[in-house]
């Protein structure tokens, strides 16, 4: 575990159940003693395992207490939020918002959306002066982090503007001064690391959810204070939590035909505009929105409760509208401010393993051939061949491969069922065998015992036609109830069945002892003999309660005797 990171795990929690593997689209887990736990080098924080991880041992990383710590030393904190916090604080106004974190000791609030539109007056000069070719959004780190640690080769073409938060927190500090310190609270786990990287211009980053907590400890005044955002509402900055929101207020009023724009949403998408991104040569400028949310931020991970999409799609819009019809459309702040930047690729070093390292890894499983390669995905890996490869890079561990496990189960069961004394029979609701071993064929008589060296296991065999106690099976299957300790004559031996449930009405199994067999023997009689003295012991027992009663009965009587006899005399 390492809480340094945006997302660790708490080991003790874990359960092993690889979900968290099958849902990060960068395999940015490793696997270790059935625990898995967060590669910080390739973790995009995206927060797909925190939200799938089924006993919450995936956690994101609390900031509030550096906060209350600025705060508590009386350092002056603006905080700027992110613009879909109507939809994550549903049925609170803006006015009660801002007034209710100004009393948690914030020295002012205001929009991330402001710094979306600084953004979109940099891009409008940038965009149409760079000529054919493809700009990618910076707005959602998750995004650019994708670009930077996995796609590396098209770093170049993120956009050489700071994300708006960054921009905004650059906002604040010149014209609130140097000496502030921001705070940003948003629906997103990678602003963390964005803080981590920019901690010179912003100091923390909490989710709604952080945010949500902390202010449920809180008592708040209900009278009003002061409760305005500062220095300036966001008008067409607003729009940036939706999927073409960036674009929207982008391209507000601009017509440029050498100018193309897209939006995308959700990773999968993502993954699709990079992939063989090189063989698209546009004769237009392409800008491309992508959000690793689908619908976008609305939809972050981190957001107290989700509620319908439509109804948070519909808030962002309402607040929007509002702002547009108080303060005017087309309103966009105007500050001069360099929010330049340039986006540098990550090299992250890949080991190389040739085809006899793969399949060797591929062996270690059980797969011998590429027709025992299932690629089931049951491991979290699209394929057994990339399993084979996070084995090698020591991401995963052999047991996750369920056909390689369930292989290994049977195994041992087959070798218990072999190595057991007793005669063992597993039967379906068909009367079908599924199992037997080499003991019960030998029970069941020489022609029961040849048939079992061609089909081992006699699997699939006919009960019926096999024992003569098959209405045991058909009894235990249709009624349910185990039946115990059952003797039959088989040709010379004497033998004890029992046959029980192992799924109610669908699969029962036989347990067969020859009686006539010396250990056998030994032990029946003991048991048997345990069995008689206990009952006797019973008996007696009985007996004894019963002559102490008699006993005592007569005494009673007799001294009632003697009393009335002696009072006669004193008369």
């Amino acid at each position: 575990m390492n809480a340094n990171q945006p997302i660790y795990t708490e080991d003790n929690n874990c359960q092993d159940c690889y979900k968290c593997v099958r849902h990060c689209p960068v395999k940015a887990i490793r696997i270790s003693n059935n625990c898995a736990s967060v590669i910080d080098e390739l973790c995009i924080a995206c927060g797909n395992c925190v939200e799938v991880c089924p006993v919450g041992a995936k956690k994101v990383r609390s900031d509030i207490e550096a906060i209350k710590h600025l705060l508590a030393n009386g350092k002056k904190v603006i905080l700027s939020l992110a613009p879909s916090w109507v939809s994550s604080f549903p049925g609170v106004s803006a006015q009660s918002m801002i007034s209710n974190l100004k009393q948690m000791g914030f020295l002012a609030v205001s929009e991330t959306a402001l710094g979306a539109e600084l953004v979109n007056r940099h891009l409008r000069n940038e965009l149409p002066a760079a000529g054919p070719g493809i700009t990618f959004s910076s707005a959602c780190p998750t995004v650019v982090e994708y670009i930077r640690r996995h796609k590396p080769e098209y770093a170049f073409m993120i956009s050489g503007v700071f994300s708006p938060l960054v921009a905004h927190a650059k906002y604040l500090k010149s014209y609130f001064g140097p000496d502030i310190y921001v705070a940003f609270a948003g629906p997103c786990i990678a602003k963390k690391r964005e803080a981590d990287d920019n901690r010179n211009i912003l100091s923390a980053a909490i989710t709604f959810c952080e945010l949500h907590a902390w202010m449920e400890e809180q008592w708040f005044n209900p009278e009003l204070q002061e409760s305005n955002f500062e220095p300036v509402e966001a008008v067409s900055g607003s729009l940036y939590p939706l999927e073409g929101g960036m674009i929207a207020g982008l391209n507000s009023g601009q017509h440029d035909s050498s100018l193309q724009f897209m939006s995308f949403s959700g990773m999968e998408a993502v993954e699709g505009v990079l992939d063989q991104l090189d063989s698209w040569k546009p004769t237009k400028r392409v800008f491309i929105e992508m959000l690793s949310c689908p619908g976008g931020c609305i939809n972050g991970p981190a957001i107290p409760q989700k509620s319908s999409m439509g109804f948070r799609y519909s808030s962002v819009l309402d607040a929007s509208g509002q702002k547009i019809r108080t303060i005017g459309e087309g309103k966009e702040l105007v500050h001069p401010i360099n929010i330049s930047t340039t986006y540098k690729r990550m090299i992250i070093r890949a080991k190389e393993h040739t085809a006899a390292d793969i399949m060797e890894s591929l062996r270690a499983v059980g797969k011998q051939t590429s027709k025992d390669e299932l690629n089931c995905g049951g491991c979290g890996y699209e394929s057994c061949q990339e399993f084979a490869i996070a084995m090698l890079e020591e991401k995963a561990e052999r047991n996750m491969c369920v056909s390689y496990m369930r292989r290994v189960a049977h195994d041992k069961a087959s070798v218990l069922l072999q190595r057991m004394p007793s005669g063992v029979m597993i039967v379906d609701e068909n009367l079908k065998v599924i199992e037997c071993n080499i003991n019960m064929a030998r029970m069941l008589g020489e022609e029961i015992q040849m048939i079992y060296e061609v089909n081992p296991g006699l699997t699939g065999a006919d009960v019926k036609k096999l024992v003569p106690f098959h209405k045991l099976f058909d009894q235990v299957l249709t009624v349910g109830k185990d039946l115990l300790d059952k003797e039959f004559k088989l040709k010379n031996r004497l033998i004890k069945v029992s046959v029980f449930s192992v799924q109610a009405h669908k699969i029962v199994c036989a347990i067969a002892r020859d009686l006539y067999n010396p250990e056998v023997r030994t032990d029946e009689v003991v048991k048997r003999t345990r069995s008689i003295i206990t009952e006797n012991l019973g008996t007696v027992q009985k007996i004894a309660y019963l002559l102490g009663e008699n006993a005592s009965k007569t005494e009673t009587s007799l001294n009632s005797i003697l009393e009335i006899l002696t009072q006669n005399d004193d008369e």
